[in-house]
């Protein structure tokens, strides 16, 4: 009798504490901080952009893709039609800096439904001027289509973030 009881306390506490988890309260996540640093850091050598490509295809490999979830990690993200040096043009032409804008980067989120359109447009990151702001996701919504996100490729909706320089 004092085994099965020693047990069952042995297995109610081991049950316990593989429950637990650790949250620590931070701005973003490991992942976010590594989707910001990617997205402000675009010239990053060609091995890392290979290995990186090679690391996605195993992990995308063996799961079942919904066409109708959002995804945050994918396997290919979505794009510009005109790729990053046509992005950063767009952005140039058609954004006006606002007077006393210093240099500020503000970074926007959208969403890339899984059919190219942009929706759900918002300031991850940005400095008090209201201004600044408006502008961003004015730009933001003047892009059009992009290419949307794959895994396996499937065409999936994804969020985007990117980052305006004033």
């Amino acid at each position: 009798m004092r085994i099965v009881i020693l047990t069952m306390l042995l297995l109610v506490a081991f049950y316990g504490k593989s429950q637990k988890s650790i949250l620590e309260p931070t701005t973003f996540s490991e992942k976010g901080k590594a989707l910001v640093a990617s997205v402000l850091d675009n010239d990053s050598e060609m091995n890392m952009l290979v290995s990186k490509e090679k690391t996605r295809e195993s992990r995308f490999k063996n799961i079942v893709v919904d066409r109708d979830s959002t995804y945050y990690d994918v396997e290919f993200p979505a794009s510009f039609p005109d790729g990053q040096d046509g992005l950063k043009k767009f952005i140039s032409q058609n954004i006006i800096h606002p007077k006393g804008s210093k240099g500020e980067t503000i970074l926007v989120r959208f969403l890339v439904e899984r059919y190219g359109e942009i929706s759900k447009v918002h300031i991850l990151v940005g400095n008090s001027d209201p201004q600044l702001s408006a502008e961003a996701i004015k730009v933001v919504k003047k892009m059009g289509s992009w290419n949307p996100a794959k895994i396996q490729g499937i065409e999936v909706a994804s969020y985007y973030v990117l980052p305006i320089k004033f």
